[in-house]
């Protein structure tokens, strides 16, 4: 191993393969955490094209699944997505 700088990564291709990897790292993490302390949690990621990934525990499922909780997180991401799209240019 060996310590990465952290920047902006230009390169779209290697973006993608990073935030490929560093997305499921931290659902194992958000995963790993709920099992071991008993915590609810609820993460969302929002990819730069605006897809929503999320992970959540049971209790939490429902704010991801219902109607309501799924146009709240889309209207989220769209806005997450136009101030990505503003820092980046």
């Amino acid at each position: 191993r060996r310590k990465i700088k952290i920047e902006f990564i230009q390169d779209k291709s290697r973006r993608h393969i990073t935030f490929s990897k560093r997305k499921a790292g931290i659902m194992k993490k958000a995963y790993e955490l709920s099992t071991l302390t008993g915590t609810q949690v609820l993460l969302l990621v929002v990819s730069e094209t605006g897809l929503v990934y999320t992970f959540t525990t049971a209790k939490l499922q429902p704010l991801v699944t219902q109607p309501e909780g799924k146009n709240l997180i889309q209207g989220r991401s769209t806005r997450i997505r136009c101030l990505f799209s503003e820092a980046t240019r």
